[in-house]
């Protein structure tokens, strides 16, 4: 027998970040705007090797609503789903972000090895600028 009570479903991070958005399970629901622009930040990240820089706002600025129209429509979705001005937030980390996701990673590494209360599943984004957070699952079920 698991000395472990509860079961734990697990997925690859290839599989979370790639589902399938023309499903009939998927349209109806759909994550935070947070989700795409990670998608368009690891696009970006693989096709130059870096983050956006503050050095090179104008060229950086383009190029990500490019990846933006090109990862979105690549999923089936409108490029609407994230605003024109999404990029002003890409070019520099917040601290207090870093401080608040770390904070949830140690409480979810607590939950794990306490095995009192189920851990968030797959993703937890945070908005830096409306200081909220949301738990999404975007693994199979």
């Amino acid at each position: 027998t698991s000395p472990c009570p509860q079961r734990v479903v697990f997925c690859q991070l290839k599989e979370a970040l790639a589902p399938d958005w023309s499903g009939e399970k998927a349209a109806q629901r759909r994550p935070a705007p947070d989700y795409f622009l990670l998608q368009v930040l690891l696009k970006f990240r693989t096709d130059t090797g870096r983050d956006p820089s503050p050095q090179s706002y104008a060229q950086d600025s383009e190029r990500l609503l490019q990846l933006r129209r090109e990862v979105l429509q690549g999923l089936g979705l409108e490029p609407g789903l994230l605003p024109d001005d999404f990029g002003s937030y890409c070019f520099s980390e917040m601290a207090p972000v870093c401080a608040v996701v770390g904070g949830v990673l140690g409480q979810e590494v607590v939950k794990a090895l306490s095995q009192r209360d189920p851990p968030h599943n797959n993703f937890f984004f945070f908005d830096g600028i409306r200081g909220t957070g949301v738990v999404e699952r975007m693994g199979p079920s």
